[in-house]
């Protein structure tokens, strides 16, 4: 059944099933813009919420932008509990690809435009970006269910912006990809390697910068050549991370359509 079907069979709005899909609670497969969920999945999480067992509730946000400005004054005032507890409450009930595009980047890209203009100290730039990273990596999860793939991400040689890379690992585990995050700064030839030992099918370079982003285009080249059966994605300042987990699920359907003809052949 579609997700529709199975919100209507749990007596759920849509958004809510949609969130237990995010989060691993209700295992569904993607198939093109909707998710297709089996029938006892469905009975099994309707058995476990007779006994008690409530999945958590998705938190309806009315305005991020006040989420992103207290997340801001957070850390740019150096007060990592006040900001762990606001994300803590938040990923609670909202996906961790919200609390990236709709907190984190906003309230960061802020800190770099105010330390641009000079009313932010290159110290307090880096602690800000060092709360973020610590938060962010103790909110993240794999889902339970079948992972989708094996997934490598890191970022070009020299771009030493770090939480890129991180929010793209995140989001990609949350969407139940094994992910391998390498952290940043690492030669090239390093993650095509560690692709080929762990059986990627997807590996991803994520930059902040405009030499990033060159670097990472360099980078794809590099590591597809050779390699036709690994998707290479480069993720660069201002991209959306729908749009990576998009390009992610596309062609890895492609991938398998390619690998079900040459089967056929």
């Amino acid at each position: 059944m579609d997700l529709r079907e199975a919100a209507e069979t749990l007596g759920v709005h849509y958004q809510t099933a949609y969130a237990w899909v995010r989060d691993g609670t209700l295992p569904a497969r993607k198939v093109g813009r909707d998710y297709e969920v089996s029938d006892d999945g469905v009975q099994a999480l309707v058995a476990r919420r007779r006994q008690g067992h409530e999945p958590p509730r998705p938190i309806h946000v009315r305005d991020w932008a006040a989420q992103a400005q207290a997340l801001y004054a957070a850390i740019t005032g150096g007060e990592e509990t006040r900001a762990r507890h606001q994300i803590q409450r938040l990923a609670s009930g909202v996906p961790i690809i919200d609390l990236c595009e709709q907190v984190l980047a906003p309230a960061l890209r802020r800190v770099g435009d105010e330390w641009t203009a000079g009313r932010v100290s290159i110290a307090q730039e880096h602690r800000a970006s060092a709360i973020c990273e610590r938060i962010l990596a103790a909110q993240t999860r794999q889902p339970a269910g079948r992972p989708r793939g094996t997934a490598v991400v890191a970022t070009p040689p020299g771009e030493r912006h770090a939480l890129p890379a991180l929010m793209a690992a995140a989001c990609l585990r949350e969407d139940r990809w094994l992910v391998h995050h390498l952290a940043s700064d690492l030669p090239t030839g390093e993650v095509a390697r560690l692709a080929d030992q762990v059986g990627a099918s997807l590996a991803v370079l994520s930059s902040a910068t405009d030499e990033g982003a060159q670097r990472a285009q360099e980078g794809t080249r590099f590591i597809a050549a050779g390699r036709p059966g690994l998707n290479v994605l480069a993720g660069r300042s201002g991209d959306s991370l729908r749009d990576l987990l998009a390009q992610a699920g596309t062609r890895r359907r492609q991938a398998g359509d390619l690998a079900r003809d040459h089967e056929r052949a």
